[in-house]
């Protein structure tokens, strides 16, 4: 049993402080996954709870991996982590049934798991819940509360930290469907081509049965049910309509898009997030790109009167220098996390971004000449070396300060006992 229990919390505390982790690194994109459970319990006037939420969610999953891993307060923990489990496996078994999202988002946008397998994992997970609370008595304490408290009060700083730097920059690594080396050309022809059929589902005598638009059944049936299907082309999660239209409505080509060469974007999903010195930024870049002979695209999923109030004030000074055009919110978003955040693309290939308080003014000239496979390749590096030297050294952290909590509270431990 003791084998058991060891391998009850480490499967549990691994995968919780990985998904916390994962989820802290892109909190935005954990929002708009709960924006999509909201809408599906159709509740859209709670869609302000949905960065709450996400914060709230991502500390609790990291905080109780930790607690699970580490073996601090386990009685307290095991309910918590019991209690959380079922929740999810409930919500998860909703899913696979009903299919009101096309990806749980258990781990971010890192990795994409169908609802069954979503559920099959929670169902593994609630095992090994259950095998920790029932167990709960039976593992060491290896601090004392106070101590233990500590350092479940770092850990939260740690992930809070993580977070409130993803929120007021852009997060560290790039899991969206427009990350650093996207083809936006290949995207957009995937969403093109995609192909639905919807098929319907009648009752007589008991019996059900699906039938197409062209093969529908006479009035001795009943109706019960209609369902659309994608039967080609790319899978829901796998792009976003990122097209555009001018101030009047009226469709832009993709060829903007689809130029060789360097093309800048500005993207602004929340209008509320910029004041008059980030829109001044957004001029200076402006202009700097005019002297290169290259334009700046602003796409906004904010309205017309929001978006063109912000840039009045600087219009007289120099209108050609920059174009605004609109776009749906996720595409907006998804491009770049940062509402005001810069994306460089060339000839169709995203090649890096930066938050609006990191734009490159004074650097555009080398990034100009450089290769842009190399600075993808350069990005793609950094990130992955982020993610793996951060796991390694909370991983490590906990299982040192673990082994020395242990043997340091041992021995005092026994002495107590012994003065009794």
């Amino acid at each position: 049993m003791k084998f058991l229990r060891a391998i009850c919390r480490f499967a549990f505390g691994l995968l919780f402080i990985f998904a916390g982790f994962i989820k802290g690194i892109d909190p935005i994109g954990t929002a708009l996954k709960i924006k999509e459970y909201i809408g599906a319990f159709h509740l859209d006037s709670l869609d302000f709870l949905s960065i709450p939420l996400s914060l709230i969610l991502t500390w609790a999953e990291f905080l109780i991996g930790v607690a699970i891993l580490k073996g601090l307060k386990m009685k307290l923990f095991s309910k918590i982590a019991l209690a959380f489990i079922i929740i999810f496996t409930l919500l998860t078994l909703w899913i696979a049934i009903a299919n009101p999202v096309s990806d749980c988002g258990c781990f971010g946008e890192a990795i994409h798991l169908s609802n069954k397998a979503t559920f099959i994992k929670n169902l593994i997970l609630l095992g090994a819940a259950l095998v920790i609370f029932f167990q709960r008595n039976k593992y060491h304490t290896i601090a004392r509360p106070k101590v233990e408290w500590g350092y479940l009060g770092i850990y939260s700083i740690l992930i809070i930290g993580l977070q409130i730097y993803s929120l007021m920059k852009i997060p560290q690594i790039d899991f969206g469907i427009y990350k650093p080396g996207t083809d936006l050309i290949a995207r957009q022809q995937q969403y093109q081509e995609r192909e639905y059929e919807t098929t319907f589902i009648y009752s007589k005598d008991g019996e059900e049965k699906t039938f197409t638009i062209n093969d529908l059944p006479d009035s001795t049936w009943t109706f019960v049910d209609a369902r659309t299907v994608l039967v080609s082309g790319a899978a829901e999660d796998a792009s976003v309509d990122f097209s555009f239209i001018d101030s009047h409505g009226n469709p832009v080509g993709n060829e903007i898009v689809q130029q060789r060469g360097p093309v800048f974007f500005i993207s602004i999903y929340n209008a509320k997030a910029l004041g008059p010195r980030a829109v001044k930024k957004i001029m200076n870049l402006a202009d700097t790109l005019y002297r290169h002979n290259l334009q700046l695209y602003i796409i906004s999923a904010n309205s017309v009167e929001t978006t063109q109030a912000l840039f009045e004030p600087y219009e007289q000074e120099d209108g050609r220098t920059y174009s605004i055009l609109y776009s749906d919110y996720k595409a907006v978003i998804s491009l770049n996390r940062s509402s005001g955040g810069l994306t460089y693309v060339n000839s169709g290939i995203i090649i890096k971004k930066w938050a609006r308080e990191n734009y490159p003014i004074d650097n555009i000239t080398d990034i100009l000449k450089e290769d842009p496979e190399i600075i993808t390749a350069q990005t793609r590096i950094s990130e992955q070396l982020f993610a793996e030297i951060s796991l390694f050294v909370i991983l490590c952290l906990i299982m040192i300060i673990r082994f020395i909590s242990r043997l340091v509270y041992k021995p005092q431990f026994k002495t107590v006992i012994f003065k009794k």
